[in-house]
Formats: C-alpha cells, structure tokens, sequence
C-alpha cells in the first residue's frame, strides 16, 4: 500500500461515521463493480452475472445502514416500508433458493424440466422427498390388535399436526397429541413409535391428498393446540386420587419428623442412591438414534400424561437428592409446603403447574422415560417423598428406518476408549452386532453389509438403545429389566447375555 493509502487509513479513524461512509462509497462508486462479460465478448443472458449481483447487494446493504441514522437526523423523511418489504421478500427468495441447492444432493431421479420455475422446483423437490419417506417407512408399519384405539391424524401441509382418540375412555391416558412430520406417513410412525408397546390405528381427517409433499416449515407448530398438564389435572382420573393418597401419606410422615426434616431426606436420598441409583450417566444414550441418510425422519410427538415416577430412569442429576449445589433447597421447600398443606389439590397444582418435561423412551413391554427440558428437582424430590406419579409433557422423537453404521456410531455417547478405535474397527464392531440381532430375531430388516459403511433398514426395532454398542445397550437393558421383570425373556434374550457387554457380544457375534 503507497504512504497515502496507509495515512488515509490511518486517519480514516477519527472521521464521523457519516463522513467515512460517504469517502467509501466516492472511493468505491458504482465503477467498483462493474459487470464481467464472458468470454467473447458476448453475454449470455441466461446466465446471471453473480459478481455483480453479489457486490450490489453488500453496496446496497451498506446504503441501507446509513438511512436510519439519515432520517434521525431530521433531514428528510420519506417512508421506507416498501423498501424494507422488498429487502425481506428478496431474503426469502435467496434462502429459499439456497435451500433447494442443499436439498440437491439428496434428490437423484428427479424430473426437472425447462424453464422451471424455483417454487415449480420445491414443489418438485417436496414430492420427491415425500415419495423417499414414505418408501422408507413403508416396511415399519405395525399390525395392531382389532380392537386396538383409533387414533385421527389432522395434518397440515406445513407438516404440523394434531391426533385425537375420541373414544379414550381413561381419563389418566393421553387423549390429544401435536406433532411435526415431514409426511402424513411420518407423523402415523410417529404417534405409532409412542405407543409402541400397544400400537394403535390410525386415520385421517380431513384424508391426506394422493401426492403428500415432504414439509416441515415455521408454521408447522401447533403447539397451542395441544392440552397441558393443567387441563390433565382437571379431568381428575383414578392416578390423580391415586397420587393424592400418597400424598396424604407422605405428608403424615414428614409430620412426624417435622423437627429433623432435612435429615429425613438425607436418609431418603441415601436409601434410593443404594438401592435404585441412576445407572445411566452418558446425557445421550436413550435418544433415538438420528440418520444421516435422510434427514427427514425427524417426526416427533408430544402430549401430557400420568408418568410412574420409578419408570424416569435418568435426569440430569445423576446422584438422587445432590443437585451440585445448584438450588440445593428446593426438596426442602416442597416437602414443607407438603407438611403444611390442608389442600392436597391446591399443592398438586403448584407441584405440576409449571410442566415437567420428559423424553419417552419406548420400548417392547412398556417405555421408560428421561428429562426433558424441565422438572429435574421435582423429579428428585418425587422419589425423595415417595410419590408414585407425576404429571407430566412427554415428547418422543420419532425412530428413522434406515442408519449407516457411522450413523449409529456417530449417535453414540462419548466412550473415550471406543474413540481410540479406529473408525474402520468400530464399524465392523457394530455390523456384527447388528448382523446378531438380525439373526436372532431381536429386530427384523435388511443388512447391506457388502460396502464400507453397510446399511441396516428396519421392518421392526423393539427398542432403539438395542443398536447401540454392547455396553451401552447392556446397560440399559440392565436398567429396563428392573423396571420390567421379564423383559428380555420375551425377545429370547438370556438375562446373562442382555446385561454384560463380553455376553452380550458373545450370544450376538458367536464368539
């Protein structure tokens, strides 16, 4: 750079913003961008000329930071919403446009024709997406009983979603679910992968068009429409007079030990932390495994419910009672406002009026369940007060059919020793097992295991932790047994071989 150049830059620092703006753009003009012919000095006028487009568009947005100030000052006015109007419809234009581009990858067979315009080509694009989806699923519907419950599915075409069950009888059931889904297809998997233990039939309405569009937009959440926690303490079913009786009960004892409170929830919290600790530390392994493959598997559902506080098997406090110093008083706090209460119902609306939030984790002889969002001091002090329900949102992440063994792999909780591996190791590692679970019936689909990275397509998956490595699902199938004696025996699993990782290798590889 000459001396000038750096001595203008030098002093460009103390100038008013208003003066530094108006030397760049005399330093710059309009001369600073001028249109590239292409080679041959003829212009293709198909074809934009982006390095023109692009530095208009950072000059412009550069003029448009100086109107606000501009018109501060008072000296002049006009008014500008067209402008601001346009800047937003062009915005959306470019993201759109950028989202097709990144679609593309993913979007071999489809028809484009010319002179198609970008919204011809997303309508395209969700057609053909929504065929992949539903082609994928196909296999994992399941076969519900006769007289199983009729679940209706209403679907928007942004991808939102509410079912009912008007014939729900049980007022302690879920009654209403809302949902996303890229496709009427994907929401049925998702609401049948919640009840997956009992699966339900399902039908639409209004009926879904013949050409379903893969759409999970903004505007999808219909999240308003869902019930809350609140409305399902008024319908005040046989769990709600459940839970007031244990709390009846506990509230007599904490009266008896009014004077040494604290000590009594010490003795409570040592006794579960000897008898049911929480044995599954990683923060990940009981979410549903996601698929690099096709990222429009991604359809959740969410409703409120009555949760048996024994089947939430991990919060964010892995230690019953010990919170880390972090609002360490508030079992205390409950279990006061409990001893003091004449109104049971009173304090089962302040206990469960702010919404505990929890992931439901399905699987073949019932779910279990980890936080959410919200609720892990409630959740400690529950158990702490033997309190045998909570009243809660639940959510659950719909399974994708189809996962590549790095997918898997990636999903996977943090194992520093599994990390040392090589990548190539724990692929074939995780084949094996998944070509045991195949031969044994565990789950029940396709293995493409003749490629670098083999892919697995599943008709049937008892629960999603059983593709996990040998000692993660060991663990939790250690945990799901105690919470449901019997469990493994029913998919052929030894107890031996479902709960120690060597077994567990050895029953599913042969060796």
């Amino acid at each position: 750079m000459t001396v000038i150049g750096s001595l203008l830059l030098a002093l460009a620092r103390f100038l008013p913003e208003e003066e530094r703006e108006e030397l760049r753009i005399h330093l710059g003009g309009t001369n600073s961008v001028p249109a590239v012919e292409p080679a041959g000095g003829e212009r293709d006028d198909t074809t934009p000329d982006w390095g023109y487009i692009w530095h208009a568009l950072l000059e412009a947005s550069a003029h448009l930071r100086r109107v606000r100030p501009l018109l501060e000052d008072q000296r002049a006015y006009f008014d500008y919403r067209d402008i601001t109007d346009a800047a937003e419809a062009l915005r959306d234009k470019v993201d759109a446009a950028y989202e097709l581009m990144c679609e593309a990858g993913h979007l071999d067979g489809l028809a484009v024709e010319e002179g198609d315009t970008l919204d011809d080509l997303r309508r395209l694009s969700g057609l053909h997406r929504a065929g992949i989806v539903d082609a994928e699923l196909a296999g994992m519907r399941p076969q519900p009983r006769p007289d199983a419950p009729i679940w209706t599915i209403d679907i928007t075409e942004h991808g939102g979603f509410i079912a009912t069950s008007p014939s729900q009888q049980n007022a302690d059931a879920p009654w209403k679910f809302w949902g996303i889904a890229a496709t009427p297809a994907s929401a049925a998997h998702a609401l049948a992968w919640y009840f997956l233990d009992q699966p339900p039939r399902i039908v639409f309405d209004p009926p879904i068009s013949a050409q379903p569009r893969a759409r999970t937009t903004w505007d999808a959440d219909r999240s308003p429409e869902g019930p809350s926690v609140r409305d399902l303490l008024d319908r005040r079913g046989p769990t709600y007079r459940q839970h007031l009786d244990a709390a009846l009960a506990t509230r007599e004892v904490l009266r008896s030990r009014a004077d040494d409170l604290q000590a009594w929830l010490t003795e409570r919290a040592t006794h579960l932390n000897a008898t049911d600790p929480q044995r599954l530390l990683p923060s990940n392994v009981l979410n549903t495994p996601t698929s690099g493959m096709n990222r429009d598997h991604l359809g959740f559902v969410h409703t409120v419910t009555w949760v048996p506080t024994h089947l939430v098997v991990r919060t964010g406090h892995p230690i019953w009672g010990d919170f880390g110093g972090f609002r360490d008083d508030v079992p205390s706090q409950i279990a006061t406002g409990l001893l003091r209460s004449d109104d049971l119902d009173t304090f089962t609306g302040e206990l469960f009026g702010d919404e505990i939030s929890l992931m439901l984790v399905p699987g073949w002889a019932g779910p279990i369940y980890q936080i959410g969002s919200n609720g892990n001091h409630r959740i400690h002090t529950a158990r702490l007060l033997n309190l045998p329900w909570l009243a809660a949102a639940s959510q659950v992440q719909a399974l994708p059919p189809v996962w590549s063994m790095h997918d898997l792999i990636a999903a996977d909780p943090d194992d520093e020793n599994q990390l040392r591996c090589p990548l190539d190791h724990r692929i074939r590692d995780r084949t094996e097992l998944i070509a045991g679970l195949l031969r044994r019936g565990v789950i029940d689909g396709d293995l493409e295991a003749d490629t670098r990275d083999p892919v697995l397509r599943c008709r049937l998956v008892p629960a999603a932790w059983l593709l996990r490595g040998a000692e993660h699902a060991t663990a939790v199938n250690a945990v799901y047994e105690s919470r449901y004696p019997g469990a493994l025996a029913q998919l052929g699993i030894p107890l031996v071989a479902g709960t120690d990782p060597a077994a567990w290798r050895a029953w599913l590889t042969g060796t």
